[in-house]
């Protein structure tokens, strides 16, 4: 079998509520698909999550991406076996530097398509399930910025509905107001649900500490990206400063990059998205790296949609361990999700496992035409 012609497909999604982070405001999502056609008359489908990051550097625009597949990866992929996977990715990384979302979309595709063509679940190219569904990180992709009384009421109707991990957005002009956010939401909630705060990078290493010390008696498990992805120092001495899991995610993209993070000691636990960091073979690196240095894995996603989620809930079903929940339904902030079967919006688990070939998804084509760009 032999891969015949890359479709790149851009797209325009609307959100219900934009996503208000530390770095900015998330209005739509404009993310690239990727399709890799095959002469044994089967396909695998992937996609870029190709919305603007703040807090990380060297994000492509929509356009980039599409610059970058049709040339020069177009050429490292066309005419090659799906099947050799290491050779494929030594192609791409001698055509163009870096473009790891690129790349990881390309990666997904391959277990796709193979899936397919072999009639078997990704999980089971995998080496096999591990757990049958996870539990959700709420609601939607994080609770957003906005004033204590109004994110302790979505927590609080949240808990309601289900949930029982929540994440908080944090990062403010007066940081004192993370604080006041958490114990509005603790007060709301009571101190038995697990919270992750995810800072984003956004506060100096001095204000980081004050701050997550001024949350621990409200209760707070999991501080995400306390410090700028690069800086390893700050890292180690919030971690040593705090009670709090130190999570980090923007630091970790690669296994070398996992590799400097437990030398430095600066993370007790990785955030690992397949979507963002290389596909389910780097972000397999990555955790193989983590685990043997004893940092955590916390299984995720940025804001995909059906497509995207497909490829986590793969990762989630056989990587071995894992700390906390994932995002759950992309219709918990996208306007239309564009798989045929979405999971549910308000999902407080979902499952992992299943019988179908590939990654287990169609695409819904009325939906993607309604948001393709041009």
């Amino acid at each position: 079998m032999k891969i015949t012609r890359l479709s790149v497909i851009p797209l325009r999604l609307p959100v219900k509520t934009p996503l208000v982070e530390s770095g900015g405001v998330f209005s739509e999502f404009n993310h690239v698909l990727v399709e890799l056609h095959s002469d044994a008359g089967v396909s695998g489908i992937a996609e870029v999550e190709a919305y603007p990051s703040f807090e990380r550097d060297g994000v492509e625009t929509q356009q980039g991406i599409v610059a970058v597949l049709d040339n020069p990866l177009r050429e490292a992929i066309v005419g090659q076996s799906p099947f050799d996977l290491a050779r494929i990715w030594r192609r791409m990384d001698q055509a163009v530097s870096g473009y790891l979302r690129v790349k990881a979309a390309i990666d997904i595709a391959l277990y796709d398509l193979i899936g397919r063509h072999l009639g078997v679940p990704v999980h089971d190219l995998l080496g096999g399930v591990c757990r049958d569904d996870y539990i959700v990180e709420g609601v939607g992709y994080g609770i957003s910025i906005d004033e204590p009384a109004v994110v302790a009421a979505i927590a609080e109707q949240a808990v309601r509905d289900g949930y029982r991990q929540l994440e908080l957005k944090a990062g403010d002009h007066r940081p004192q107001n993370d604080v006041d956010r958490l114990a509005a939401v603790r007060e709301a909630i009571g101190p038995d649900i697990p919270i992750k705060i995810d800072f984003n990078g956004y506060y100096d290493t001095k204000t980081a500490i004050s701050v997550i010390q001024a949350m621990q008696t409200h209760g707070v498990q999991w501080i995400e990206q306390p410090a700028r992805y690069w800086d390893f120092e700050a890292l180690t001495m919030i971690r040593n400063a705090v009670n709090p899991i130190i999570v980090v995610d923007e630091s970790v993209d690669t296994p070398q990059d996992m590799m400097r993070v437990a030398r430095a000691g600066a993370a007790d636990a990785v955030h690992i998205k397949p979507t963002i960091k290389g596909g389910l073979s780097t972000a397999r690196a990555i955790a193989s790296v983590a685990q043997a240095a004893g940092v955590v894995v916390v299984p995720g996603t940025s804001a995909p949609t059906g497509v995207g989620m497909a490829a986590a809930r793969a990762f989630i079903a056989t990587t071995p361990v894992l700390s906390g929940g994932a995002h759950g339904s992309p219709l918990d902030i996208l306007v239309e999700d564009i798989v045929t079967d979405p999971i549910p919006a308000g999902s407080v688990t979902v499952p992992v496992s299943n019988r179908l070939p590939g990654l287990g998804i169609e695409l819904n084509q009325a939906v993607v035409d309604r948001y393709r760009v041009g």
